[in-house]
């Protein structure tokens, strides 16, 4: 499977738990994952920085005419404006709590998968040379 179509789906993914979890469908599995210490941030960190580079690495592939250190840190920052926003939107949200941690978590996974995307293209680059 491609990396484009990968982040597509991948996205798709990440957009159904935030729904899930939004519409309160997902409350025992939160729960239990609240129950682990430090779990809640793992997965922060883990989903959306593979979100991250999947998108990352996606966008450069896609925009081939562009200069892809630019692609990259431009889709860093919109993922990183997005998550921030989504992150204040659960506070009104019954069951759901915005919080500093899950968001310095996201934050961390967004810049550390960004900068694997980035060394990702800096070798694809390479070889093209």
């Amino acid at each position: 499977m491609n990396i484009k179509r990968l982040a597509f789906f991948f996205a798709l993914f990440i957009l159904t738990i935030i729904l899930l979890a939004d519409l309160g469908f997902l409350r025992p599995v939160l729960f239990l994952v609240s129950r682990v210490d430090y779990l809640d941030k793992i997965l922060h960190f883990l989903l959306i920085g593979t979100l991250t580079f999947l998108v990352s690495s996606a966008l450069v592939e896609a925009l081939p005419s562009l200069n892809p250190k630019w692609v990259l840190l431009s889709a860093v920052f919109i993922l990183a404006v997005v998550f921030t926003l989504e992150e204040i939107s659960q506070g009104p949200i019954r069951g759901r709590d915005a919080s500093w941690a899950d968001l310095a978590a996201n934050y961390a996974g967004i810049l550390v998968f960004g900068g694997l995307a980035w060394l990702r293209v800096r070798k694809r680059l390479q070889v093209v040379k």
